[in-house]
């Protein structure tokens, strides 16, 4: 009989405080349904078999991490929220008589029934859901393929058994809670009076520090390298400046706010800042994991959308033609020819034409642009960051469907490659260049893309190929001979991709030295990355946005509790309730928009070094950026606004009196 008192309370405890349990079984369910769907989606035997399935099995596989990473903050959030809530109630088991030991069994009978409730829902809906995902999935890849209803076994398992350890975990962490109070504590946890919190201007100087640092990263290093290598470190130093200024700085804010007079003493504003002060201890490192979670989930969002968007651009940016290759030749004159001989030997085994011939050799170096002088010199210890290719002008009046062009012996025909800005003239390692023309279409198939970087491909007279490309990276001009790089593509009017497929595998059997770069055939690759890119960006973004509208309503939740006598004490010193009702709401507001506000501080000086990033993988479309971004923080702000105005009314309800 006993020992069925425990089970008995634990079930009561469950149903009395449903208020506060339910939102923290609503989590476990959702937690326990996304790791078990994105598990599900990365051990699947049959994605691999899907056109960009390998692409996309590696991003869930990391996706899988980021996940539970998130179960796990978030359930050890909730579960904070929750045992701060429970604390008088346990302090009232033990003025009863109960001892640690029995109130520890309470505690265990009731984190193994809400274990049992929200992994049997939470697998349930997670098998249904990792249905719907992998249909998705399969539809942003363009791929259709007959689905069979499975339950992965092992996925199962490893899902339970991360959750067990997540409610044992918590468990530890409440019986510590417990056992380190004593009863009287526990029943007054609740009344236990706050202290000014005082600003800390090292730790307000420290986020100033960290934060300009952060915004000095993204904002001056422009080379797309250095953006992709310095981004994390750009990202820890923002969300160390974030929760510095937060703690720290809101306070000195505060205090600064309520030395004018003039604003401090109004009914409204008094009851604002003061009520503010005292919670911001408490508030600051919830309020700026809000901001750093928003700003999470625009970034994500907003770049995977942007990404996916320009996909077919990135494409045919880098494959102008349908097909192409590119091999270096050094001072074999032979190959071109042999290259060109198996391009129409293919052609007229399958009975196709090509057009828009291209065919040139090149001179590709990166290099340094120091002072306005481009060149490659041995003492240089920065990143070469501008990627020039030279091609003579004869290769250029070759290509098919162009102007012949006549050309001076110091001047050249220039294509910007990336976000270049061209210039009337070019110093290369001491040769000045002036640029007669610019191309704003590229000719020459495979060339001039390397590594991101923003540079050129210049067309000079033949006789200048090998001064120029000596100055550039310091070689002798006889040894330039071999240097040489042979690059060759043409279109395929009316061929099917299977065709162009096809034939770049026959080229490919006449001329096994290079691969044949199909574009037809690269295509539903490409459209897997950037679809799985776009759907795990999604995805993360809707769990971040989950977190963050939990952590509001625990917030409003938690402060409501707090508020409710604060705000019984105003009234009866004579403020009317509407004009409580009018500095509650000043207070919400303000709080709730501070997240949001630096948010898009945070996105303004994020967004160069995202659309340097967004370079290496081949989009240079700013304008495309822009609109992705803007869009989704305009659909971001309206779902904000609508979890203000539901948690709210929440917080209304309980500071009402």
């Amino acid at each position: 009989m006993r020992n069925a008192l425990y089970p008995k309370l634990a079930l009561t405890n469950l149903f009395k405080n449903k208020s506060t349990y339910f939102p923290y079984m609503l989590t476990s369910i959702v937690c326990v349904m996304t790791s078990y769907s994105v598990t599900f989606i990365a051990s699947n035997e049959g994605l691999p078999q899907v056109p960009g399935g390998p692409i996309a099995l590696t991003l869930f596989f990391l996706g899988t991490l980021v996940v539970d990473i998130f179960s796990i903050l978030v359930m050890f959030y909730t579960n904070s929220f929750l045992i701060k809530r429970r604390k008088k109630e346990l302090g009232l088991y033990c003025v009863l008589g109960m001892e640690k030991r029995h109130v520890a069994l309470v505690l265990l009978c009731e984190i193994f029934f809400t274990a049992a409730i929200c992994l049997a829902l939470g697998l349930l809906f997670g098998i249904l859901f990792a249905r719907l995902m992998f249909l998705v999935l399969l539809y942003v890849l363009g791929f259709t393929t007959p689905f069979t209803f499975m339950v992965s076994v092992p996925c199962v398992v490893a899902t339970v058994l991360l959750f067990l350890c997540i409610y044992g975990a918590t468990l530890l962490y409440d019986l510590r809670s417990v056992r380190v109070s004593n009863p009287i504590e526990l029943l007054h946890s609740g009344q236990k009076g706050e202290r000014e919190p005082k600003a800390s201007w090292p730790l307000t100087l420290l986020g100033v520090a960290a934060l300009g640092g952060g915004y000095f990263i993204a904002v001056y290093f422009q080379n797309p390298i250095q953006a992709l290598l310095l981004f994390f470190a750009a990202v820890l130093l923002v969300i160390l400046g974030t929760f510095c200024l937060f703690t720290s700085g809101s306070i000195a804010f505060l205090k600064l706010l309520r030395r004018n007079r003039r604003f401090y003493y109004q009914p409204d504003n008094f009851i604002s800042v003061s009520g503010m002060m005292y919670r911001m201890k408490q508030n600051a490192s919830g309020l700026a994991t809000i901001c750093i979670l928003s700003t999470m989930v625009i970034v994500t969002v907003s770049s995977t959308l942007c990404l996916f968007a320009g996909r077919r651009d990135m494409l045919y940016g880098m494959f102008p033609r349908e097909i192409s290759t590119a091999l270096f030749i050094g001072g074999d004159i032979e190959k071109p020819g042999q290259i060109d001989r198996a391009f129409t030997q293919a052609l007229s085994e399958m009975g196709l034409t090509a057009e828009n011939r291209t065919a040139c050799r090149s001179l590709n170096a990166n290099v340094l642009c120091v002072d306005g002088v481009y060149g490659n010199t041995a003492e240089a210890t920065e990143l070469l960051d501008t990627s020039i290719s030279l091609v003579g002008l004869s290769d250029y009046n070759a290509v098919e469907g162009v102007e012949p062009a006549a050309l001076a012996s110091d001047e050249a025909i220039l294509y910007p490659v990336g976000n270049f800005s061209v210039p009337e003239t070019l110093n290369l390692g001491g040769h000045t260049v002036r640029v007669a023309r610019v191309l704003e279409e590229p000719v020459f198939s495979d060339v001039g893309a390397y590594d991101g970087a923003d540079g050129f491909v210049l067309i000079v007279p033949d006789d200048r190929l090998a001064p120029l490309y000596s100055a550039l990276i310091g070689v002798p001009e006889a040894d330039v001979t071999d240097s040489f790089y042979y690059a060759a593509g043409f279109d395929v009017p009316g061929a099917t991709p299977q065709q162009c497929a096809a034939l770049a595998h026959r080229i490919s059997e006449l001329f096994p030295e290079r691969t044949i770069r199909c574009r037809s055939a690269i295509a539903p690759e490409w459209d897997g990355m950037y679809g799985s890119f776009f759907f795990l960006g999604i995805f993360l973004g809707s769990l971040f946005m989950v977190a963050t509208v939990l952590i509001i309503y625990y917030k409003q939740i938690s402060e409501g509790y707090d508020d409710h006598d604060r705000f019984v004490v105003m009234q009866q010193v004579g403020l009317s309730k509407k004009e409580v009702k009018r500095a509650i709401n000043k207070q919400i507001l303000l709080v709730f928009f501070l997240p949001l506000g630096t948010a898009a501080l945070h996105m303004v000086f994020a967004f160069p070094i995202i659309r340097n990033i967004m370079r290496v993988f081949g989009l240079n479309n700013i304008g495309l950026f822009l609109a992705c971004t803007g869009i989704v923080f305009l659909i971001f702000t309206l779902l904000y606004v609508a979890v203000y105005r539901i948690t709210a009314r929440v917080y209304y309800r309980l500071v009402e009196v």
